[in-house]
């Protein structure tokens, strides 16, 4: 085990970054501890070993950290990944080879649950189409109708983390009633919060108008919306998702909307990132479509970019654990923390 590195400089390395301009808030805590920065793209493992192998800690936004790129990172004592989700990163690789993975999941929750009801609103006010007929000139396109009320319809919120938690508070000042379905959260959440509690997802799904999913990106909650849920759900609901791409079975969901077993979506994230343009989803006016701009607001990703720089800095420099280490129980770092 290494001690801290405060006497010596260190190298951090961005294992996927796009703009240099974008890096300047950890750019300047990092290098003010007597570390350096440097930005890089790779495309395939190989490429990724390279520009990494000689980093004492490795940024990453979306880049893969598999067994192979962990096993290749000779020096590396930190992973700190940008944001919430985990499922970039192959946590028992890391943990193998002695690095300390930290994360923010207490990152932009407000600004989730702002955009999922953004897009519930968009969705059930047909704000797309709409706007499309008055830039065009058309005025109206047809009829209005089919248009929901939202005030005193049902919001079921899949998962009841802290964004699904705070998308409930807002979605009361409009009325609506809240239902939840999640397996792993205490009885009294749900009472203290004066939230229902659905006693399956089929259950939720048949009374809901609005389905909004949260949950992560696991195994278990892989394709979890599938065709068989989209039956479940009333003809007139719509589906937000502002989770995971792959929690909801794409394939099957474009089959629900041309079948009319649901009434549209809203989606803030897809199976494959960026959307094709092939995607029949964007032939739809149905649909409301957002490029995984959910977590953004210019405060949160400041705020993130001063803690990734800060957190560097306390393991590299001072030997302290980062906040949120989803590893610490089973990793035995490279680096001594207290």
């Amino acid at each position: 085990m290494l001690p801290p590195m405060a006497d010596e400089g260190f190298l951090v390395v961005h294992a996927d970054a796009v703009d240099e301009a974008a890096f300047m808030i950890e750019r300047q805590i990092i290098e003010a501890a007597g570390g350096v920065l440097r930005l890089s793209r790779s495309a395939t493992e190989d490429e990724r070993i390279t520009a990494l192998r000689e980093a004492d800690a490795v940024l990453v936004s979306a880049a893969q950290m598999t067994p192979r790129v962990c096993q290749g990172l000779d020096r590396c004592k930190l992973i700190v990944r940008y944001g919430v989700g985990l499922d970039s990163l192959d946590i028992p690789a890391a943990t193998d080879c002695g690095i300390v993975i930290a994360h923010f999941p207490d990152f932009c929750q407000p600004e989730v649950a702002n955009h999922a009801l953004m897009l519930l609103l968009a969705s059930a006010k047909k704000l797309v189409p709409l706007d499309r007929a008055v830039r065009s000139g058309q005025w109206r396109p047809g009829p209005l109708g089919p248009m929901q009320h939202i005030t005193g319809q049902t919001l079921g919120l899949v998962a009841y983390g802290n964004i699904a938690r705070f998308f409930a508070k807002r979605a009361r000042s409009l009325d609506l009633e809240i239902l939840a379905y999640d397996p792993y959260v205490p009885d009294e959440v749900f009472a203290a919060d004066g939230v229902e509690r659905a006693s399956s997802l089929d259950a939720l799904l048949e009374r809901s108008d609005y389905v909004s999913v949260h949950t992560p990106l696991t195994p278990e909650t892989h394709h979890l919306m599938g065709a068989a849920q989209f039956r479940a759900m009333k003809p007139t609901a719509y589906l937000i998702n502002t989770s995971r791409g792959p929690v909801v079975d794409e394939a099957a969901l474009v089959d629900a909307l041309r079948a009319g077993e649901i009434a549209g979506t809203g989606l803030d994230v897809f199976e494959q990132e960026p959307l094709p343009g092939s995607s029949p989803l964007a032939e739809m006016e149905n649909v409301v479509l957002m490029p995984h701009s959910a977590s953004y607001s210019d405060r949160a990703f400041d705020t993130m970019k001063r803690r990734v720089g800060e957190t560097v800095v306390d393991v590299l420099v001072n030997g302290r654990w980062p906040e949120f280490v989803p590893n610490r129980a089973t990793v035995r770092p490279r680096v001594a923390l207290s």
